[in-house]
Formats: C-alpha cells, sequence, structure tokens
C-alpha cells in the first residue's frame, strides 16, 4: 500500500471511531460551587474488543475503547467523568464529556482545552477525506429493527430486547486504487422507559442522529431508516447494548469487532449545575487526525446553561 493511501486509511480508521463512538470516575468528586437541581446519576461501562483482519482491513479497524465513567443528568444537559480506561485519541481518565440531545463535548482538565462531536462527525470526517481528492460512496443500505421480546434486568429496571441489523457498502476511489468495502452490523438493545433520564448520544437507541439533527451527506440515507426504525421505541433508552460489527473487501480480508456497553447504579440525586459547563478559559481543539483550527466557536453553548432547568 502507499504511503498515501496509508494516509488515507489511517484518517478514516479515525473517522470511523468517531461514529462508532457517536454509538458512548468518581461520582462528582468536585465539591458543588453553584446552584443544583433535581437530576440523575449513574454508571457506563463501555468496552470493544480488538479488531481483527488483514490488508487495509486491518488498517482501517476502529480504535480500541474500554472504559467507565460516572454520568449526572440534569435535564437535557448531561456531564459524564471518565473513571477508568478511555477510547483511542479521544479522552481518558481524568477526562469528562458534557452531552446533550444532539452533541457530545470532550474536555480536557490537563491541556485546558475540548472537542466538539457533533451529530454528523463522520460526515464531516468523510467529506474532509473527500476534499483530499477521495471520491466515496454509500450504497445498498439496509436497515431493520426486529423485537426479540423481554429482556433482561438492567440497573433493577426491567427491558424490552430489541435487535437492530444495519448494513451498507462503501467504494472510495483514490484515483491509483479502488477500495470497496461492505459492513454489517447487528446491536441487540435493552431498553426501558427511565423517568428523568432523557435520550442522549449516551443512551440513545439509533446511536447515530437525534429525531432533530439528522446526518447529511453519504450517510443521510442510513441516517433516515435508522431514526424511522428507532422511531418505534419512543422515549426509551438503551441500558445494555452488544453490537457486532463485520467489514471486509472481498475473501481473507474482513475484520470483526464486538462493542458493549451497560448502565448501572441508577440515582436521584441533586445536579451541582456549574458541573455541567464548560470552565472559563479552556481553548477549542481539533477533532484527532485533522489539522484543521476551528473557525466558529463551538463550546459557545456549553458556557451557559438553557433556560429552562429542571426544578425551577
Amino acid at each position: 500500500m502507499s504511503t498515501q493511501l496509508h494516509r488515507h486509511a489511517a484518517r478514516l480508521s479515525i473517522t470511523l471511531a468517531l461514529a462508532v463512538f457517536a454509538t458512548a470516575s468518581p461520582a462528582q468528586s468536585t465539591a458543588p460551587q453553584g446552584p443544583t437541581v433535581p437530576g440523575l446519576s449513574y454508571t457506563i461501562r463501555a468496552s470493544a474488543g480488538p479488531s481483527s483482519g488483514s490488508g487495509m482491513m486491518g488498517a482501517v479497524g476502529v480504535g480500541s475503547q474500554n472504559y467507565t465513567g460516572r454520568a449526572v443528568v440534569a435535564g437535557d444537559r448531561g456531564r459524564m467523568d471518565i473513571t477508568d480506561g478511555g477510547v483511542e485519541s479521544l479522552f481518558t481518565k481524568g477526562d469528562y464529556i458534557l452531552f446533550d440531545t444532539t452533541e457530545l463535548v470532550i474536555v480536557h482538565p490537563a491541556t485546558k482545552d475540548f472537542v466538539v462531536l457533533r451529530h454528523d462527525v463522520a460526515s464531516q470526517g468523510l467529506a474532509r477525506l473527500e476534499s483530499m481528492g477521495l471520491k466515496m460512496a454509500v450504497s445498498d443500505v439496509k436497515v431493520t429493527l426486529d423485537s426479540i421480546g423481554a429482556g433482561d434486568t438492567v440497573a433493577g429496571i426491567p427491558t424490552r430486547h430489541y435487535r437492530m441489523t444495519t448494513a451498507f457498502n462503501l467504494s472510495i476511489d483514490a484515483g491509483f486504487m479502488q477500495q470497496g468495502l461492505g459492513t454489517e452490523s447487528l446491536t441487540d438493545y435493552w431498553v426501558a422507559n427511565v423517568p428523568g433520564l432523557p435520550t442522549n448520544p449516551l443512551l440513545r437507541v439509533n446511536g447515530i442522529s437525534s429525531p432533530s439533527a439528522a446526518m447529511t451527506g453519504l450517510f443521510a440515507d442510513l441516517s433516515a431508516r435508522v431514526d424511522s426504525a428507532a422511531r418505534r421505541l419512543g422515549s426509551a433508552v438503551a441500558l445494555k447494548t452488544v453490537t457486532v460489527s463485520h467489514m471486509n473487501r472481498g475473501p481473507g480480508t474482513s475484520t470483526t469487532t464486538r462493542q458493549e456497553s451497560d448502565v448501572s447504579d441508577i440515582r436521584h440525586q441533586d445536579v451541582d449545575e456549574s458541573l455541567l459547563l464548560l470552565p472559563a478559559g479552556y481553548k477549542q481543539g481539533s477533532l484527532p487526525g485533522t489539522d484543521q483550527t476551528p473557525m466558529t466557536d463551538d463550546g459557545a453553548k456549553w458556557r451557559t446553561l438553557p433556560r429552562a432547568r429542571p426544578g425551577r
């Protein structure tokens, strides 16, 4: 494989890792510094088995992720502190993630900076690759959602078990070389309606976008179909997920990844509002694998609280 194609493969690997995560600590170790509002807290554990494969597929395997976090939620905004592990190139122990119904903000206290992951981060990453000369197209999109029946009890809550199958083909034309990638993912969801726990990018059943912020570009059709299927579940959140993904470009060149996440220790508690804000003086960083300096202040809304707050 040429040096240029290796570079493109590395960038595609990071784009795929961001897309997967966007499918994601001591409980408030900081002393309260501001007003509190009613909310919830929970622990989330996530892991992904190492990618296995050969050829280009080995080069574009999703980066490792294995972490534990403690999250607090008040209204539509929340925060997850990473207590152990991390996601390669994105965050590690000591970092934390702010989130609402449409995006994630990864905050790095050690370097006093942050990175915003929007709902369409995968589309943006692929658009950057296209601007570098790669031509890509998605075809043969398939999405199904099947009800399996009563599910396990997770975090003391009875659940319903669903299985979503997504599949599509991605063609890549680098001019001097063409590549076709076939993907299929089977995700088992154990879902429940939990009062006070809204859908968010960490627990959303569709895991790709939100109804108010659908993806555009290459994945627009896939996003729309997943949203349509997930709409059957209403406001339910995924308390446990298991995803097995297969990606291949032909015999002997495939990779398989298994991802799991589960929620435990859900508690009603007061949440310090100051923990749901970006600290003063933190600077916006670039997404991993890009050299672009952010042209807009994507952290502006995270420096103030939403107008309508629970308990106010």
